[in-house]
């Protein structure tokens, strides 16, 4: 079964990069963010991720992006953010989603605290959702070890 899955999710991740519409494919995604398989959940994150970045305005990317905030794996967390990111671009999103991102950016991981904080500049510009404690937490970051972070970080403070 996980060789079908992965074979289906691959044919869907080319779809996707060449920006054909698949959204008939979200309750089967939906179907697959239950499964424990690590290397299915960051595929399916992955296609979430890029759905939204393809500017696919459906609260169900939304919905199964927040139902996997429980997933311990860090490229799923980091495509998550990636997602809740692109989404705020089309105007979906939310104080609990604001809320996750800010525990990313807590992350000992860099390309999980950069993409966290990409996000939360998203949701500071385009769906004007911020608070004091992101700013902290976005100002502490622009002093992290990581160029990308900082860089991350900084966009997510100026405005656009």
């Amino acid at each position: 079964m996980t060789d079908d899955v992965m074979c289906w999710l691959s044919d869907l991740e080319g779809d996707l990069r060449a920006k054909r519409d698949r959204s008939e494919d979200l309750d089967e995604l939906f179907q697959l963010s239950f499964t424990e398989v690590g290397e299915v959940l960051e595929k399916v994150s992955w296609c979430l991720a890029k759905m939204a970045q393809n500017k696919l305005q459906d609260m169900r990317i939304y919905d199964i992006l927040m139902s996997m905030l429980s997933v311990q794996d860090d490229d799923v967390k980091e495509n998550i953010a990636w997602g809740l990111g692109e989404l705020a671009g089309t105007g979906i999103g939310s104080l609990d989603a604001l809320n996750a991102l800010k525990r990313m950016l807590d992350s000992e991981v860099s390309t999980l605290r950069s993409s966290a904080a990409w996000a939360v500049g998203r949701y500071h510009h385009r769906l004007h959702l911020s608070d004091s404690e992101s700013f902290t937490k976005l100002e502490a970051l622009l002093n992290d070890c990581s160029e990308l972070v900082r860089k991350s970080a900084r966009f997510a403070i100026d405005d656009e």
